[in-house]
């Protein structure tokens, strides 16, 4: 992303996370996937949560409920997933 005032422009720089979860014991094959995406639904929201302007957070936390939602679909209903965020 670039941002640029009258001709000034700033490259945004994308920072690199961090992708190697805690992985479970024996289990579903999947389980690797499914923790990968949640720690980047669970980054986001993290993130999400620190936007100065109100707008842009409420559009990314809702963001990142449509991606927990879609999470859950994928792991199924034996799987329970809940985005809870930390408490500041």
């Amino acid at each position: 992303m670039v941002i640029c005032f009258d001709g000034h422009c700033y490259e945004i720089v994308i920072i690199p996370w961090p992708w190697t979860p805690w992985r479970p014991g024996p289990g579903p094959v999947n389980f690797p996937q499914l923790l990968r995406d949640a720690t980047v639904i669970a980054s986001l929201q993290a993130a999400a949560a620190n936007a100065a302007d109100a707008d842009v957070r409420e559009a990314l936390l809702a963001g990142t409920q449509k991606a927990v939602e879609a999470l859950q679909r994928r792991a199924g209903g034996h799987v329970t997933i809940r985005a809870e965020m930390e408490k500041k």
